[in-house]
């Protein structure tokens, strides 16, 4: 069918950065600490040199590569002279629902200058390193505000906590105040798919970063409103494409930019409860969304959205039976591709999204080749 559209691929993404505390790092001290005790006062004073410029490298923590890339956004060029960045997941094949901690993972946080995390119970095991660190963490999803816009149940009128939010963020949070999975009676812990929330992220990430380094807490400023200027713009991007209909999810990633485009998430409470427990829907449930796809029910969908990185048995199911009655299918990944960073991740998203449902804000790129399944 050549109205499936899919985003590339993603393979795990390489990362080079240096972690602190290296085995190598490790010997050099006690290299250090022998001389120092035989009285080689020179090569101690040059090793100790060495000791201090790592210490004025920021290591950062995140818990995946998409929270790492936002971080290097906003570092700009600090990174690789002044502030590594440090993803302890690095792979898209990587559920960080279920990720359990290595005893390196441990370490790696234990020595970090600023953790960020998404929160919300996405990556449990992340919220629990951090506890046990005193060094600062930005928690996505507390910087976000979408939370307890889901818990005044509906949000309206509430104010926006995150000091680093802009002058439109509380009306961001009412708007997912009854949605977002929110009509589902539960939280979506899936932030990195609001641009809003990003870009406020990248405010409290700088406000961190230039407090470990005052110096240069003027260009991790001016970097994190350009991050945040261009998550604005395509923001307003998704708003004004002002579509309409319901779409069912084979998972609710992607439910904050596709509620900010207007559509509505009709999925059955039980599949999706299913899906982020990492289980097959029972036969009924999964009837009912067959159903749904078939519109025996009544039901007029505008797309089904596709997590194409968690495939299932199910989800390629339904994929197919959408096909197969020719509903659009928007394929999508969970986390950042290995050749992009998250703006331009984001931006292609809401190509795809324009060019599924065939209504576009923005002059579409000829050259741009795209991947649709033949019919």
């Amino acid at each position: 069918m050549d109205r499936l559209l899919r985003l590339r691929n993603n393979t795990p993404r390489q990362s080079t950065k240096p972690r602190r505390g290296s085995p190598s790092g490790s010997s050099t001290r006690r290299g250090v600490a022998a001389l120092v005790g035989i009285g080689s006062l020179a090569l101690a004073g040059c090793s100790a040199g060495q000791g201090q410029s790592d210490d004025d490298v920021i290591t950062v923590v995140t818990t995946t590569a998409t929270y790492a890339d936002v971080v290097e956004q906003v570092a700009g060029d600090r990174i690789g002279s002044g502030v590594e960045v440090i993803p302890v997941i690095d792979s898209p094949t990587q559920d960080p629902h279920s990720y359990e901690a290595t005893p390196q993972d441990k370490l790696t946080v234990r020595d970090a200058d600023l953790v960020v995390l998404n929160g919300g119970g996405y990556d449990a095991f992340m919220e629990d390193l951090a506890a046990e660190t005193d060094a600062p963490v930005v928690d996505a999803v507390e910087v976000s505000g979408l939370e307890e816009a889901t818990d005044s149940a509906g949000g309206h009128g509430d104010e926006h906590d995150d000091e680093h939010a802009d002058e439109h963020s509380e009306e961001h949070s009412d708007e997912h105040g009854a949605s977002s999975g929110h009509d589902h009676g539960s939280f979506n812990e899936h932030v990195w798919y609001d641009l809003d929330a990003m870009g406020s992220l990248a405010g409290a990430v700088a406000e961190e970063l230039g407090a470990l380094d005052a110096e240069h807490a003027e260009v991790y400023t001016g970097t994190a409103d350009e991050f945040r200027g261009s998550a604005e713009e395509l923001h307003h991007r998704v708003t004004e494409l002002e579509l309409s209909g319901d779409y069912l999810a084979t998972e609710p990633v992607a439910d904050y930019l596709l509620e900010d485009a207007g559509l509505h998430n009709v999925t059955p409470t039980a599949f999706t409860v299913a899906v982020e427990d990492g289980t097959d829907a029972s036969p009924l449930v999964y009837d009912e969304v067959r159903q749904m796809i078939a519109g025996d029910d009544g039901a007029d969908l505008a797309l089904l959205a596709y997590n194409e990185q968690t495939a299932t048995g199910q989800s390629d199911d339904l994929r197919a039976e959408a096909e197969g009655v020719d509903l659009p299918v928007l394929a999508y990944s969970e986390s950042i591709p290995d050749d992009q960073d998250y703006l331009s991740w984001m931006s292609e998203n809401v190509d795809h999204l324009e060019r599924t449902l065939g209504k576009s804000t923005a002059p579409t790129d000829n050259s741009a080749p795209t991947e649709a399944s033949g019919s």
